[in-house]
């Protein structure tokens, strides 16, 4: 996966996506509200990218999986890097 810049990035609107994951309490209004996005990346083929939303906890992402081709969003998890990576939060 490479790092790109939000601005490759904009195929079709995540945020009403964003907003049934607000509605499920899955990320917080805060970053609905400001479209808090934290990284986004794409694989070599360029089919699919993750986009990263911060959460309220240092160091968890919401991930937003995109097929690129499909312009459509696959789905989300919940990446928590302090577990990951044994990390002291």
């Amino acid at each position: 996966m490479k790092e790109i810049a939000p601005a490759e990035v904009i195929i079709f609107n995540i945020w009403p996506y964003v907003d049934k994951l607000k509605s499920a309490k899955t990320v917080s209004k805060k970053i609905k509200e400001q479209e808090l996005i934290h990284k986004i990346y794409r694989n070599s083929t360029g089919e699919f990218e993750h986009i990263l939303l911060f959460t309220e906890k240092e160091n968890n992402f919401v991930v937003i999986v995109v097929d690129r081709k499909k312009k459509k969003i696959i789905g989300y998890f919940l990446l928590d890097l302090n577990g990951e990576y044994n990390l002291v939060a």
